[in-house]
């Protein structure tokens, strides 16, 4: 597996990351990102938006993905708060 940085002409430092064996390119925005961002993104606009054509352009230019590609974009959203779990150490037997 190789491993590109891609050019920082973003705010944030990006990296992308190809397995030569799958179609696959892992874009890493490198940390989390302000929730305004990410529902702009999710209605394609705003800053995250414009940040990721430049990355899909950088990708173009460095010959990892072909020019008629099609990007595709997933939003995920990691939980803020750890799951507790609560354990019953009562013996009610």
């Amino acid at each position: 597996m190789s491993m590109e940085t891609g050019p920082t002409n973003t705010e944030f430092q990006s990296s992308w990351e190809q397995d030569k064996t799958s179609q696959f390119v892992i874009v890493d925005l490198g940390g989390s990102q302000p929730t305004e961002q990410v529902n702009g993104l999710r209605k394609g606009q705003g800053k995250l938006f414009t940040d990721l054509e430049r990355i899909v352009e950088d990708l173009v230019t460095a010959g990892t993905i072909q020019s008629n590609a099609q990007p595709v974009i997933i939003v995920v959203r990691e939980n803020s708060a750890p799951a507790i779990e609560v354990f019953d150490d009562s013996d009610d037997d």
